[in-house]
């Protein structure tokens, strides 16, 4: 068995920032949900906090709108499941108990975070994204900067450690006005606030030298328009990585002002923010020095559903999660692909680090066998380019896609998938989709063939093993399939029945 929770009900979270308030409702297995409704209101209820104290009666209007339709959109959906959460600006603002009164109105229940329990729910977003990830996740809201320090378990199956966090006031809605003196008094009052709370300097050096996980709209947009002057070919922001020269070297560049050839995808409300997000990124990723920059698309919303998780269900592979689950859509039973992987097993594994991959892998490329003849290469290159996936970093997408593509029968990688993973790992995915290829074509997949073949390697020898009853499965064709997956390992190769005998090719 995969071991991967089923879909269940549908859940809600409505996030009423300082600059957004949003609704997301998600279904599918609850160890990575897809989002099936996704809206916002830039209603800014945090940008007159600094001059007034108080969210003005315009900025208010537009949210309780805003919450009004969301509220009538749950009852008609008929989510139950439903977080309400207010953040910075409400917690701020002198009627924020005002303005969270005339939410309850609509039936809902917003609940206040303060300003540790908003980092530590976008804490466990990035952990809940990333297992193993270790380093501080950024999380840039309209009034403020959370930084959380987060430290993954020396056990794979217990969960990573969230350590000390802080808040600070740097959020986009303020960061014209501190901008507004100029760079250098822009860079002390950054460094100010982060010395003041111990990071950055002395014996607590914020997660230096580690990856720094950055969250928020405004620095998804900074993604975006980096992977658009990068030309990566991956579409999706979630994983995408820099090193910290390179986001130093963008964040720069954004920051001057206008944004030349912006990415369509960014939203004209995003792109006004996003010369000032870059500049505090350059400034962030100048002081905490990590090793790498990593973008997340989850964050507090994610996490405050991962919270509500059992342990065993956190504890669950996001990838196979949600790529089973993906899978499961094109009629492809998870637990059959299991018994596909454990088949090819013999001549795939090398590294107990990639058996999720590879399981994962071979689902995709069964759900491939599902679609359209003549589309099943493009409909690879955009699963594998263009689908978000939980858990999986740049250099699986190459070799998901890779074993996708050599499943098919295709041997010869696209220049895409160079950039996203190495020609030897790239290599070892062609092997892994020649032995799908192989298995299916030869057995049916269906486990009365799975159970009387075997495949292993003997003394440099691709061993094709059947036992008597299912000998007629073997023909012409699934000589081809042996013979390219030897070739391509190395390996001789022949095929015998269970007592020996050999099956000629």
């Amino acid at each position: 068995m995969i071991g991967i929770s089923q879909s269940g009900a549908r859940r809600a979270i409505i996030d009423i920032g300082s600059n957004t308030v949003r609704l997301v409702v998600y279904n599918g297995t609850p160890r990575a949900p897809s989002v099936v409704l996704n809206e916002k209101v830039n209603a800014r209820l945090g940008k007159d906090l600094g001059r007034s104290g108080a969210i003005s009666e315009k900025s208010m209007r537009l949210a309780l709108a805003a919450l009004s339709r969301y509220a009538t959109l749950l009852r008609l959906l008929e989510v139950e499941d439903v977080q309400c959460v207010a953040t910075a600006a409400a917690r701020d603002a002198s009627n924020g108990p005002e303005f969270l009164e005339a939410v309850r109105g609509f039936g809902l229940s917003p609940r206040l975070l303060s300003g540790n329990e908003e980092a530590l729910a976008s804490a466990t977003g990035v952990i809940a994204a990333f297992p193993g990830a270790s380093g501080v996740a950024a999380d840039l809201g309209g009034g403020s900067l959370e930084l959380v320090e987060i430290e993954a378990a020396a056990d794979a199956g217990t969960p990573a450690t969230i350590g000390g966090g802080i808040t600070l006031p740097f959020g986009t809605l303020l960061l014209p006005d501190l901008r507004a003196g100029g760079e250098a008094k822009f860079a002390a009052a950054v460094r100010g606030g982060l010395a003041k709370r111990g990071w950055g300097v002395g014996p607590h050096e914020g997660g230096r030298g580690k990856p720094l996980y950055i969250v928020g709209g405004s620095w998804r947009a900074l993604a975006l328009q980096a992977m658009r002057v990068l030309e990566w070919p991956v579409d999706d922001p979630h994983g995408f990585e820099l090193a910290p020269s390179e986001a130093m070297r963008l964040a720069r560049q954004f920051a001057k002002g206008r944004i030349e050839d912006p990415d369509p995808r960014i939203s004209s409300s995003r792109l006004a923010t996003l010369p000032d997000a870059a500049a505090l990124m350059a400034q962030i990723v100048g002081q905490l020095h990590p090793s790498r920059v990593v973008f997340s698309s989850w964050g507090l919303r994610e996490g405050l559903l991962h919270m509500q998780l059992p342990a065993s269900v956190q504890q669950e592979s996001p990838m196979l999660a949600s790529v089973a689950d993906f899978a499961q859509g094109a009629r492809v039973c998870a637990t059959d692909a299991m018994r596909i992987a454990a088949w090819t097993a013999p001549v795939c594994v090398q590294s107990d680090a990639d058996a999720d991959l590879r399981k994962a892998a071979s689902l995709l490329a069964l759900a491939a066998m599902r679609t359209e003849p003549n589309m099943r290469t493009e409909e690879a290159l955009a699963w594998a380019l263009r689908k978000r996936w939980i858990g999986l970093d740049m250099r699986g997408r190459g070799m998901m896609a890779m074993t996708v593509f050599a499943n098919s029968g295709m041997t010869e990688v696209p220049a895409q998938f160079t950039r996203l993973a190495s020609k030897t790992d790239l290599e070892r995915a062609i092997g892994w989709g020649l032995a799908v290829r192989l298995c299916r074509r030869l057995t049916g997949g269906v486990p009365g063939g799975l159970d009387a073949t075997s495949l292993a390697v003997r003394d440099g020898t691709l061993v094709l093993t059947l036992e008597e009853r299912v000998r007629p499965l073997y023909g012409a064709s699934n000589g081809k399939d042996i013979k390219a997956l030897a070739e391509w390992l190395g390996l001789s190769w022949r095929v015998e029945t269970a007592g020996g005998t050999l099956i000629e090719a």
